[in-house]
């Protein structure tokens, strides 16, 4: 069988700076090298069906044979052993493992006619899911991912060089674009929002720049509509676009995975549940560009999404390290997250969020527990939004209660989490807005409980615009820094109904000049914030 070279299809791409990558030190432990073969299965290794351990060509001849040897004989174990292989999309189906060995390493193919791939039955599935994947599994059951190896999505080289290059020099003063400022909102000098925007890497032209749009893969690793999916002891590195995808699939388990993202490819988010069931995430360290974790629901899954258990994870993002949303057309209920750690504190700025839940295209977010998490380098440690973005587009509706005017996020329980180098406040919302027929709209978030709260402030100048009335969110895209300076510099906290405060405190800046909690439409609030001696953070370890 002829073996044919890899010809990347932006050759000029693909290059590496420092601050790209965290140091490996950091996820030692995590992936076990000494992981066996499963016993009594039928191996089918690629070599046997002339995949070549050479990243110089491609396998994904012999590779597609052994998958589908396996499939035809009932199931069985897909081996990757003895070097580095390189190969276009890789299709699993039921009742397969896939072992990549310790000793070896899964490359993607760098030509995007080998992974631009459409499987059937997908047609109903959105924007995100148009791109194929490398890894792919589409209506399958019993599936495995699993060896102590690598998965590797060669991600710069389907993205544009960055504006800039990675910082390692905290943001001072601290700035944020004006609601006002909305053509700006990606380039404002010196904001905190411009300075990590300007060092991602997009495949579209974000700046006007003459720039072609680039094709790529949607995932590194795609499990549609799938029963019964184990992801566990593993490295998945450098992916194209999102990383591991699970969606409209369910009883998960994700155990002991290393996701080693490149933090400067655009939408790179680590772990994606979309319209999942029944999950489990233990033990996964998780480097990426974009959400770390992400609980979603968008559109076109066309199912609720409930029961996820996620604990004992860390997770070093640009952006937010969890979130529930965007995509939040069908509900989201049942969700656990605890003893985790969020942090970014090698590159500036820091993440962007700590933990975020949002609900923006009509979905019920309800029952939601996030507990016994720490965070450092986090820009805002908590954001929760309800807004009506309505990206199902739903037509208007006169009515309140129709899926134009969004959905609900209640019953929603933060406890035990320390923030350490915050440089914004934490901003809980509804909205009010009012029908074409002049008729006030109020949409509240419900049965809200922060318990054991403690933020402190980097040390560092700011720059506050204050506006005379805090403007609504109601359709944008939601990101806590696009929402402008708030009046608080502690809890912001509007449009809701039954609020808990209990053991709330803020070590803000020295240059602070707001006070630690600020409140307008709140019904039911019990409990108050406290301000703690305003002092510099403590120095915390990458």
């Amino acid at each position: 069988m002829a073996l044919a070279p890899d010809h990347p299809s932006y050759p000029e791409l693909g290059h590496v700076y420092p601050g790209d990558y965290c140091d490996p030190a950091l996820y030692a432990g995590y992936v076990s090298a000494e992981q066996a073969l499963p016993e009594g299965a039928r191996v089918f290794d690629v070599r046997d069906y002339g995949a070549v351990p050479d990243p110089a060509v491609l396998s994904t001849e012999g590779i597609r044979r052994a998958c589908e040897a396996c499939r035809d004989a009932g199931g069985g174990v897909v081996l990757v052993s003895g070097g580095r292989y390189r190969s276009g999309t890789v299709r699993l189906y039921s009742h397969t493992t896939l072992f990549v060995a310790a000793d070896s390493e899964l490359r993607a193919s760098r030509n995007c006619d080998d992974l631009i791939i459409r499987p059937e039955g997908t047609q109903d599935f959105g924007e995100e899911s148009s791109g194929g994947a490398f890894i792919l599994a589409v209506d399958a059951e019993d599936v495995t991912l699993t060896g102590g190896g690598v998965i590797h999505g060669e991600g710069e080289w389907f993205v544009h060089e960055p504006r800039r290059k990675p910082s390692f020099t905290p943001v001072d003063p601290v700035l944020l674009p004006a609601r006002e400022e909305a053509a700006q909102i990606n380039t404002l000098p010196g904001s905190i929002r411009t300075a990590y925007r300007e060092r991602i890497r997009y495949a579209e032209d974000k700046y006007g720049e003459g720039k072609p749009v680039l094709r790529r893969p949607s995932a590194l690793v795609w499990l549609l509509r799938c029963q019964g999916l184990r992801v566990e002891n593993l490295y998945l590195r450098d992916s194209m676009c999102w990383t591991l995808h699970p969606e409209a699939s369910d009883e998960i388990h994700i155990e002991n995975v290393v996701i080693d993202d490149n933090r400067h490819v655009a939408n790179t988010d680590g772990i994606d549940l979309s319209g999942c069931r029944d999950v489990t995430v233990r033990n996964c360290f998780i480097s990426c560009a974009d959400d770390g974790l992400c609980v979603k629901n968008p559109v076109y899954t066309h199912r609720e999404s409930r029961n996820i258990d996620i604990a004992g994870c860390t997770v070093l993002t640009v952006m937010n390290a969890f979130k529930i949303g965007t995509g939040t057309r069908h509900d989201i209920r049942h969700v656990r997250i605890r003893d985790c750690d969020f942090r970014l504190t090698d590159i500036c700025p820091g993440s962007v969020s700590g933990i975020s839940i949002e609900s923006c295209d009509g979905a019920v977010v309800e029952d939601i527990l996030a507990r016994d998490i720490r965070m450092a380098g986090i820009q805002c440690p908590l954001y929760i939004l309800l807004n009506r973005r309505n990206q199902a587009g739903e037509p208007y509706d006169e009515s309140v209660g129709s899926l134009y005017w969004g959905g609900h996020v209640r019953r929603v329980t933060i406890e035990n989490v320390t923030a350490e180098g915050a440089d914004l406040p934490c901003l809980m919302t509804g909205y009010a807005d009012a029908t074409r027929a002049g008729a006030p709209v109020r949409r509240a978030i419900e049965d809200i409980t922060l318990r054991n709260l403690r933020l402190r402030y980097r040390e560092a100048g700011e720059v506050l615009r204050l506006p005379e009335t805090v403007p609504e969110l109601l359709t944008d895209y939601p990101e806590c820094n696009a929402h402008g300076d708030l009046p608080a510099c502690g809890l912001n906290i509007r449009h809701a109904d039954r609020v808990t405060l209990d053991q709330i405190s803020v070590s803000p800046r020295s240059c602070n000049t707001r006070p630690v909690l600020f409140t307008e439409d709140v019904t039911g609030l019990r409990g108050e914030a406290y301000p703690e001696p305003t002092s510099p953070s403590a120095e915390v370890a990458p």
